[in-house]
């Protein structure tokens, strides 16, 4: 910095009164012609005061360094005044680009200097769209903090995920250090100039940017019901294909990204039940029940049967077998019952309930404790439970075949056989072999008990690990 510094002080003059001089003149030669300043003027000062800071710096003595940090703050004010000079045409930004200053170096960035009279009239607002900007990155980072929580809730991050969180999490970064940090708007603002965009307009670049990222976010965030869908159904091929391990990852992901989403805690609780994780199925069935779903109850209700049928085992938790069944299925009927119109589904649910009901009296009327008149109106009950269940099921025209369908024709033909309606017995037995398709693993087991012969080896088990729900 010799170079720049005067010439004409005596050999002894101390460094710090040299640079101070030199700042000095250089202030008084620039406010003579400030409205020509050139860029290399405005270099050469900033300069001059580099070098007159790193001399205070070394400087031992206190009492020159107060003397000479009085005449600074006179000379620094002098330079504040200039700032309107100094900045314009953007001549201290491309200075500052060319040296890239240290932060603390305040006089190389003079915009907080300049007077509002002689800003340009939107820069006043930028204090507004700055808040404006914060405020948007607060509520997109809150946006993306749910999103990578439900990405991430099993098995890391796939493809789609990862490209969907990575783009907003970079977005969030840059934008917000350039709203946020001062090197991160000295970037942002180097950038904006690259597109011709006016210094005056900056703040508000960056805020139509943030809004911009807050709707990108918001997006991403308000699509996360089609991310469960998408996964939900991932799981029902997985579950119709006999992949049960498989199954469970994706109704887990589908829940993760829509957990208000009843269908796959439901069907979740299918694949526990038939793992035998009882406990877990229970859990999901649970949340299905606290919303007053009825295809959970339903569920609730079958778990409810395979606990009578493992009354040792511990797996149940707090079930009592076939009283809760008994419960769960009438409170169903109940309110299927009130409802005006039932469609389809409506339709298979309720024979499902009729005939789960009737499935539940008869183990009950079986059962040692009861009596014997008990037992037989347990037994006619379960017979009429039986036939409502065919009876809607004719009424359904599906072209297909699903998980339940004619299993009731199974359990009354055990019934006609104890009533000694052997005619009856046999036709039902044909239907049972013709029409059935078990549910669950302990409805074929139940039938291969009931069943004379070799009936139950005959049915067709395709659905038993699809579903047990409707």
């Amino acid at each position: 910095m010799a170079q720049i510094l005067p010439k004409s002080l005596p050999s002894h003059t101390p460094p710090v009164q040299m640079a101070l001089q030199a700042y000095a003149q250089e202030l008084a030669r620039l406010a003579k012609n400030s409205d020509t300043i050139t860029k290399q003027q405005v270099l050469r000062l900033l300069l001059i005061r580099d070098a007159l800071e790193s001399k205070l710096q070394a400087t031992s003595s206190i009492i020159q360094q107060a003397n000479t940090l009085a005449r600074l703050s006179d000379l620094d004010n002098q330079l504040q005044l200039l700032a309107p000079a100094l900045l314009k045409d953007g001549k201290l930004a491309d200075c500052r680009r060319s040296r890239q200053p240290d932060e603390t170096a305040w006089w190389w960035w003079l915009e907080p200097y300049v007077s509002e009279e002689r800003r340009h009239k939107l820069d006043r607002f930028d204090w507004l769209w700055n808040f404006l900007s914060a405020s948007c990155l607060v509520i997109s980072a809150s946006f993306l903090t749910i999103t990578a929580q439900a990405f991430s809730v099993v098995g890391g991050f796939d493809l789609i995920q990862a490209l969907s969180t990575l783009s907003q999490a970079t977005g969030l970064v840059v934008i917000a250090s350039g709203t946020l940090t001062h090197r991160g708007r000295r970037l942002v603002k180097n950038t904006l100039k690259k597109f011709n965009i006016p210094t005056y307009f900056h703040s508000e670049a960056t805020l139509v940017v943030s809004i911009l990222l807050l709707l990108a976010s918001y997006g991403v965030y308000n699509s996360l019901p089609q991310f469960s869908n998408y996964y939900y159904h991932q799981g029902l091929r997985a579950q119709h294909a006999g992949n049960l391990y498989v199954a469970v990852e994706y109704y887990k992901e589908a829940i993760a990204f829509n957990p208000d989403a009843t269908e796959p805690h439901n069907h979740l609780a299918e694949v526990y039940q038939n793992l035998e994780k009882f406990q877990e199925a229970q859990a999901e069935y649970q949340d299905g029940l606290l919303k007053g779903d009825l295809v959970a109850l339903n569920g609730m209700g079958t778990l409810s049967l395979a606990a009578a049928e493992n009354e040792q085992s511990t797996e149940f938790g707090e079930l009592s077998g076939l009283l809760d069944a008994e419960v769960l299925f009438r409170i169903g009927l109940n309110q299927l019952e009130d409802m005006d119109e039932l469609d389809d589904r409506k339709l298979f649910l309720k024979a499902s309930m009729h005939r789960n009901l009737g499935i539940t009296l008869m183990k009950r009327g079986k059962s040692e404790d009861v009596s014997d008149v008990e037992q037989q109106a347990l037994l006619t009950e379960a017979h009429q439970h039986f036939q409502a269940s065919i009876n809607i099921e004719k009424m359904v025209v599906n072209e297909g075949t699903y998980p339940g369908q004619g299993v009731a024709y199974c359990y009354i033909a055990t019934l006609d056989e104890q009533n000694k309606r052997l005619s009856s017995a046999a036709d039902n037995w044909q239907n049972c072999q013709q029409n059935a398709y078990p549910a669950s693993l302990e409805q074929y087991e139940d039938i291969l008990r009931l069943g004379t012969g070799a009936i139950g080896l005959q049915l067709n088990t395709k659905h038993i690990l699809e579903s047990n729900l409707n």
